[in-house]
């Protein structure tokens, strides 16, 4: 063997133990130090690769690398001043995302990437390395406002285009959304059906009820569905963004859409089902007054079971007052079952009835002579009205109000005052009184002040064609004939002499004769 031959086998051929890299290539390498703002990197090169450490930082700026890591970066085919090769790691990387992009734009596939920043009319989303695009439109549902709280969040994406030649791409999280909302609204509708029972979200609460987010679907809860006692506004039931259960009731189509009817009352047994196992015509229970109308009081006697007091059940008085100031929602009241409605579902009821008809035992309670206490309720011409209880009116005729007829007592509505019994007629349910029996009867001691003969002054009150009528003192008159004138011409409120002729104390009469002096 020649000297050359043997200097062949000695010396290597370094282009075949070294490997040859193009620039731009990627390659592989592992991490031998990690050394001030340099990480160097044994890529089985002729000279080692050098990479800038603050390519291996983390977002929070730590340094992600360390000895014996084995990593990918681009080889350059360029040195440093110290003879090491030049790679970078980040371009590694984008060049790799670039390949995602491109491979999952090619297959129709989702891609994960995190937003990076904010940028004019969206933000970059980062992919690896690589930086694509997202418009701020394509990020929910519906327009956003907070940009800057998205940076930093993954989300999976959809590359919607892609341009090779400048190497760029435009994501959107919303058509992923959309799809997911599609396959959500059509598992939904798979579960709405009329009699599903479904829980949703308070979405809306209006007076007339309240809308119920059923996961993407809405639907509506009436008013008069919520609850089978009485709601006067669904807010007392419940309250926005509150999880209720509801059942379909109702599915109505029109045009294509659709409107879904809702009920929560629904979810329990209808209290009306076995009323006649609760409750009979007769039966006296208690009750919360729930509603007021011009017509009456409603009472619910029971949860979802409520009557109408009619206003003529409500008192036994001719003439009750106002039964809308005397009682109050939420006012509990003793009430009588009078009719069940089971297939009207009404009930009626009365408070009057509850108690004994007051005539039935007047007699008992009151006799001729006793002397009662009242209110005023009424003022006629003839008389005054007076209730002693419920149910229970008297009347003072204005005959009985004052001896005098020239004084009678000034009396108002809703005065309170005491009266004389003189007469009870049970059957037609009448009571009189006397106000003026309260007093002693100026006729009763007639004869002992006055007699026939006795000259004495007295006012005229009343000319008549008979003659004229004279006032001797209060709640006593006498009647001078015209016979009786003696040629005097009375002028009423003229203070004359007269002269008694006749005395009749049980027909309370007196007859007098003018003296003309």
């Amino acid at each position: 063997m020649s000297n050359a031959e043997k200097d062949t086998q000695i010396t290597p051929n370094y282009d075949d133990v070294f490997k040859n890299f193009g620039s731009g290539d990627i390659v592989k390498g592992k991490v031998i130090d990690v050394r001030g703002d340099d990480v160097f990197v044994d890529i089985g090169y002729k000279s080692e690769g050098i990479i800038k450490a603050r390519e291996f930082m983390d977002d929070d700026g730590n340094l992600n690398v360390k000895v014996g890591d084995e990593i990918e970066a681009v080889f350059f085919n360029r040195t440093d001043p110290d003879g090491f090769e030049i790679l970078s790691k980040a371009a590694a990387d984008r060049i790799k995302g670039w390949n995602k992009v491109k491979q999952a734009y090619k297959e129709g596939k989702t891609i994960k990437g995190k937003i990076n920043s904010v940028v004019n009319g969206g933000f970059t989303v980062k992919i690896d390395g690589f930086l694509a695009f997202l418009p701020g439109s394509q990020v929910e549902l519906k327009p956003i406002k907070n940009y800057p709280s998205y940076v930093g969040k993954e989300f999976e994406f959809k590359v919607v285009n892609i341009n090779e030649s400048k190497r760029n791409a435009v994501l959107s999280r919303k058509v992923l959304l959309e799809e997911e909302e599609r396959q959500r609204q059509q598992e939904l509708w798979e579960k709405i059906k009329e009699g599903a029972i479904l829980k949703g979200r308070v979405k809306n609460i209006t007076d007339y009820g309240v809308f119920v987010d059923l996961g993407g679907v809405d639907g509506l809860v009436h008013i008069t569905d919520m609850s089978y006692s009485r709601v006067s506004h669904p807010s007392e039931l419940v309250n926005l963004d509150d999880e209720v259960e509801v059942k379909i009731i109702k599915i109505e189509e029109n045009e294509g859409k659709k409107k879904i009817y809702l009920g929560m009352k629904q979810l329990s047994e209808d209290p009306w089902k076995n009323i006649e196992e609760k409750f009979s015509v007769g039966n006296m229970v208690k009750g919360k007054i729930v509603n007021i109308v011009d017509y009456g009081l409603f009472v619910e006697i029971d949860k979802g079971i409520e009557g109408l007091v009619h206003k003529s059940e409500i008192s036994y008085d001719k003439y009750p007052p106002k039964f809308e100031e005397t009682y109050k929602i939420g006012d509990e009241v003793d009430v009588k079952i009078t009719n069940i409605d089971k297939e009207n579902r009404r009930m009626s009821l009365s408070i009057k009835q509850t108690k004994p008809y007051p005539w039935d035992n007047i007699e008992e309670n009151y006799k001729p002579g006793d002397i009662v206490e009242g209110v005023v309720t009424g003022i006629k011409d003839f008389g005054i009205f007076v209730k002693l209880q419920e149910g229970v009116e008297g009347l003072i005729h204005e005959n009985d109000l004052s001896w005098d007829k020239e004084d009678k007592p000034q009396i108002n509505l809703k005065d309170t005052i005491k009266a004389k019994v003189l007469n009870i007629d049970k059957e037609k349910e009448r009571i009189a009184l006397g106000l003026k029996q309260l007093t002693k009867d100026p006729w009763e001691d007639i004869d002992k002040k006055y007699s026939v003969g006795d000259e004495i002054e007295a006012r005229v009150v009343s000319v008549k064609p008979f003659g004229a009528f004279v006032k001797i003192e209060k709640g006593v008159e006498s009647l001078v004939p015209k016979s009786e004138f003696n040629n005097i011409q009375p002028q009423i409120d003229e203070t004359v002499k007269i002269r008694i002729i006749r005395i009749d104390k049980d027909k309370k009469r007196l007859i007098s004769s003018f003296i003309n002096e």
